[in-house]
């Protein structure tokens, strides 16, 4: 079971009184597209800007019919993201022949490169090239989720978290410089 899915809200399935769901979930979706969209992208190398954006609108369509069920929207909604893009990847990697891949001039696309600078990508790049469990751990962390929900999405203890992401954070730093040492 997803996180986020475990218990319905008290009143699910009847009227919310006073509550607009449509610009609750459309102030959600505002904010949480940009970041899904990113968390994708650290899921696979396979799935450009575009693939991710598409990714994360699968994501929140699956999320739309639960929505007043869901305990934990967000929770639900990144695992979601996640298992639809190594999905996604892996269709990818058994449609092409690793022999017949064609030349891309860049991971993504032209609209979101505009939109970032060098060094979003460049830290993207890193991120990528960490060791899967403390890639993982960032991943979730960057999107802004706790320790404890990060444990109970990955299975892993709370300490296993912080310390995979002590290591995440020391590896980046090396690869980063010391003139970026103190950012973020």
């Amino acid at each position: 079971m997803a996180p986020g899915d475990a218990a319905p809200l008290s009143g699910a399935g009847e009227k919310l009184e006073g509550v607009n769901l449509s610009d609750t979930i459309g102030a959600f979706y505002e904010k949480e597209m940009p970041r899904l969209v990113l968390f994708v992208m650290t899921v696979s190398s396979s799935l450009d800007g575009h693939g991710a954006a598409d990714v994360a609108q699968t994501a929140f369509e699956r999320a739309l019919p639960r929505w007043p069920a869901l305990r934990n929207p967000k929770a639900w909604l990144y695992k979601v993201a996640q298992r639809e893009a190594i999905a996604r990847a892996e269709a990818i990697r058994r449609e092409m022949p690793t022999e017949a891949l064609p030349d891309r001039p860049d991971e993504m696309s032209a609209a979101l490169a505009a939109e970032w600078r060098a060094e979003q990508r460049e830290v993207m790049t890193y991120l990528k090239a960490l060791a899967p469990k403390q890639r993982e751990v960032m991943r979730w962390t960057l999107a802004g989720f706790p320790d404890a929900e990060i444990a109970e999405a990955l299975g892993l203890s709370t300490d296993a978290v912080k310390s995979s992401r002590r290591y995440a954070r020391n590896n980046l730093r090396k690869r980063l410089g010391p003139e970026r040492r103190d950012t973020r």
